[in-house]
């Protein structure tokens, strides 16, 4: 636990400002494709079933969409940051895992690769932390002016 907690505190201290523009456009693409989903929910559904996934195809398709949408908008302004990233694995993991074996994969698909990115830019903000622009860098600020002592347990 000491070394999360300092390995926070280096990341605090040590936190560009393009850094929290990155993990904003995070938060928008997960919410575009989100919204995709709902635009083309039958192509969706479509693939769902084409992968054997009868039975569950609509409630993966419901927690996909309201999941993803959900904890992009936590992610793009920075409240429960890190929940809302490990909310997102699932997600794009699965995204990854249907592309690369759905026999769609080409080496220039850009589902797949934009899936690839946006898993890497989940882990390295669920480990580097939300930033100093986002409402948890607000609150650890405000905290730490009140008591320095529990500064960095957001």
């Amino acid at each position: 636990m000491k070394a999360i907690d300092s390995l926070t505190s280096w990341a605090d201290a040590h936190h560009p400002k393009w850094l929290d523009i990155l993990r904003i456009l995070l938060g928008v693409v997960l919410f575009l494709k989100g919204l995709s989903f709902i635009l083309d929910k039958e192509t969706t559904l479509q693939i769902l079933h084409d992968n054997n996934f009868d039975f569950f195809s609509l409630l993966i398709l419901h927690y996909v969409i309201i999941f993803q949408m959900a904890h992009s908008l936590l992610i793009a302004v920075g409240l429960i940051t890190r929940y809302a990233l490990a909310a997102q694995f699932p997600i794009v993991l699965g995204a990854v895992i249907l592309i690369a074996t759905t026999g769609s994969f080409a080496p220039l698909d850009s589902d797949f690769w934009l899936a690839i990115i946006v898993l890497f830019l989940l882990v390295f903000f669920f480990i580097y932390g939300p930033g100093p622009l986002s409402v948890d860098g607000v609150l650890r600020k405000r905290r730490s002016a009140q008591n320095p002592e529990t500064a960095n347990t957001v």
